[in-house]
């Protein structure tokens, strides 16, 4: 009799712990947001330029994040993207050399002709696994991160939009 009622008990801890586990995953509440930033580049005429530019995502720009800032159990990126838009500038403009910055973590980009990548509306997936989760840990200390993209641009004139999309989702415990 012994042994039946500490084989009970002990079925009764682990139903308990498993349903604390489960209750657990019920408070986690998935917002699946997609922050957008656009970078206006204006390089006038003139020899190769350094291309130097700065811009931010904020998951407190989103309300629903916002509410819940405290309660933000872990940030996955699902993708980050960018595209070239709004070109103007001397014809087969190329940056080169160029790297996206995010804190400590530094992607390095291939070479993009602006006109072509505008005119077919090309969409550049960046980064991989190790530094979508690097980037995904400052956002999720910080919530705020600042991105800095660097390169050369061969041929001036060149103005032109770069739109960055960071798609994520943030679990945050609801409890």
């Amino acid at each position: 009799m012994k042994i039946i009622s500490k084989i009970s008990v002990l079925l009764l801890t682990m139903i308990a712990v498993i349903s604390c586990d489960k209750l657990e995953e019920l408070a986690d509440l998935d917002i699946t947001q997609g922050f957008t930033t656009t970078i206006n580049v204006s390089i006038s005429e003139g020899s190769p330029e350094t291309l130097n530019e700065v811009a931010t995502f904020d998951l407190a720009s989103d309300d629903l994040i916002k509410e819940k800032l405290d309660l933000i159990k872990d940030v996955n990126i699902n993708s980050l993207t960018f595209k070239i838009d709004n070109f103007i500038g001397a014809e087969g403009a190329t940056v080169s050399e160029a790297t996206m910055s995010f804190g400590d973590t530094t992607i390095t980009l291939n070479d993009i002709n602006l006109e072509e990548s505008d005119n077919n509306s090309t969409i550049y997936s960046v980064g991989d696994t190790t530094q979508l989760n690097a980037i995904a840990d400052e956002l999720q200390e910080a919530t705020l991160i600042t991105v800095t993209l660097s390169g050369t641009v061969d041929s001036t004139p060149a103005n032109f939009d770069i739109v960055l999309t960071l798609d994520t989702t943030v679990t945050v415990n609801v409890l």
